[in-house]
């Protein structure tokens, strides 16, 4: 018994003299799984999180336009314009979609720069699938609009509003948010309030789960 407390307290000096070692599982996240937990961090609104974890994926594979993309949309959301362009721009060189120059309309939009806006998002709207204008549509509406070109704004967001597919109420809410502003924009209250009532009735549906 004396021995084999003797070997114990001797491997336990031995252990005290070096230090104590602190066991990690050190198995790296592939670049998926990097990614997919920055989803769920922009989800969160941590976004400080959410860019490590994009800026991870981006340090495995440089040549991925998904990261620079994600990256992209997290300064779009915190309002860092610059560098939403930057990565939106990078996305593009390394795999042009619709989606990259829409949201990089968005972006050079807040900047100011509507000319430069409006060319990215009429690449998108040329490249998009049919099932998919609906979107790029709406961004060409909100140029039109902070242009103060009204008459081609509501032309732009009726037309995006009526082929918007079956079962996107989320998307269909969002255009007639933008044409109430629109319509309270150019003074129109009646159509304004036209749109709000559309507006109650999805918001009603969503309550009932609809």
């Amino acid at each position: 018994m004396k021995k084999v407390r003797a070997l114990a307290l001797f491997a336990f000096l031995s252990l005290a003299s070096c230090g104590v070692v602190e066991v990690k599982d050190s198995t790296p996240l592939s670049f998926d799984e990097h990614m997919r937990l920055g989803s769920i961090y922009e989800s969160q609104g941590k976004y400080e999180l959410a860019l490590r974890e994009y800026e991870s994926a981006q340090a495995i594979d440089t040549k991925e336009a998904k990261a620079y993309f994600a990256l992209g949309n997290v300064y779009l959301r915190t309002g860092e314009y610059g560098k939403a362009e930057k990565s939106y721009t990078r996305a593009i060189e390394l795999g042009p979609r619709p989606e990259y120059y829409n949201n990089l309309a968005w972006a050079l939009m807040e900047k100011g720069d509507l000319a430069a806006a409006r060319a990215s998002a009429e690449e998108a709207l040329k490249s998009s699938p049919a099932k998919e204008k609906f979107i790029y549509l709406d961004t060409l509406g909100v140029l039109d609009m902070r242009a103060g070109e009204y008459g081609a704004a509501e032309e732009k967001f009726l037309q995006a509003a009526g082929t918007v597919p079956e079962g996107r109420a989320d998307a269909l809410s969002e255009i007639y948010r933008h044409l109430r502003e629109l319509y309270k924009a150019s003074g129109e209250p009646e159509k304004a309030s036209a749109i709000d009532q559309k507006l109650e009735i999805f918001r009603g549906g969503e309550k009932e789960g609809l």
